[in-house]
């Protein structure tokens, strides 16, 4: 159940820069609902679950309240434990909170651990590439070293992180997109959610699509390197997400990936016709 907590992003609001990452379009990953209390958000995601359910004949599932928008953390401690006491009191079963490595700091850590000390809670972390060459050139605004210390801290606080990865960014070979499965494998992440390289409307990246400086990954190339990635990742590493959903309202290209259903079935064709599992191509010891 998305959740908009109304914040912003230090890429965005001028901290450490202005625009936002190249992939990212003006309105993120949110739902637009920031202005929106997040109990009645809440209310409104756990009503709609419900209708849904009704319709399928099925009981209403157990929510998750997702802290998807921008930066969910990047907020003093003081508010953004005022943002997570709604989810804590409301019928959900756990929370999720979406945010970058250099928006946590002591006081903020200690908002999350206090949190989770009272419903399940993981944290999404942003990466999308190992490489800080390639995360310069995105305008993330932040090192590997910055999203690897991140990671240590939270597994000393007993928190879960899910990482998040793109496929296809600009510049990269394959063989650099299978070095970050195998950092993320060496730092021991919890979870893992892939997504496809995509251009969207308003995002920087669609200039240089438009403008035919970007070269796109074939669904054929993509399902090449999301094979490679599973099988460098260790088999207890939980993948979240194997593609993404960008809303066809927003997408400019590539084309095939406003159809996941069939991407899947490529990728799960690729492996089997490689006989390729999760962990195989692991070097972790």
């Amino acid at each position: 159940m998305p959740l908009d907590a109304g914040l912003s992003c230090p890429n965005r609001d001028g901290s450490i820069g202005v625009g936002g990452c190249a992939f990212c379009p003006p309105s993120g990953s949110g739902t637009g609902l920031g202005k929106v209390p997040l109990d009645q958000q809440i209310r409104q995601g756990l009503a709609r679950l419900a209708s849904q359910a009704a319709r399928r004949g099925q009981k209403p599932p157990q929510a998750l309240a997702y802290y998807q928008a921008f930066s969910s953390t990047y907020a003093p401690a003081s508010k953004l434990s005022e943002l997570l006491a709604p989810a804590l009191a409301a019928p959900v079963c756990g929370l999720i909170v979406s945010t970058r490595p250099d928006c946590l700091d002591g006081p903020r850590w200690e908002a999350l651990v206090e949190a989770a000390r009272q419903k399940p809670l993981w944290l999404e972390l942003g990466l999308q590439s190992a490489h800080d060459d390639t995360l310069t050139a995105l305008g993330r605004g932040h090192d590997f070293a910055c999203f690897a210390s991140a990671v240590k801290q939270a597994k000393q606080l007993g928190l879960k992180v899910v990482a998040h990865v793109i496929l296809g960014l600009p510049g990269e070979s394959m063989e650099q997109v299978m070095a970050t499965a195998q950092a993320l494998a060496e730092l021991g992440v919890w979870g893992v959610k892939l997504h496809q390289l995509m251009v969207l409307e308003g995002a920087r990246l669609a200039d240089d699509y438009l403008a035919g400086r970007l070269s796109l990954w074939s669904r054929e190339d993509w399902a090449r390197a999301a094979a490679d990635f599973l099988a460098n990742l260790p088999k207890e590493i939980l993948i979240h997400r194997l593609a993404a959903d960008p809303g066809r309202d927003r997408l400019i290209a590539p084309a095939w990936v406003a159809d996941k259903q069939a991407a899947l079935e490529v990728l799960a064709a690729e492996l089997e016709r490689r006989d390729l599992r999760q962990g195989d191509l692991c070097r972790k010891s």
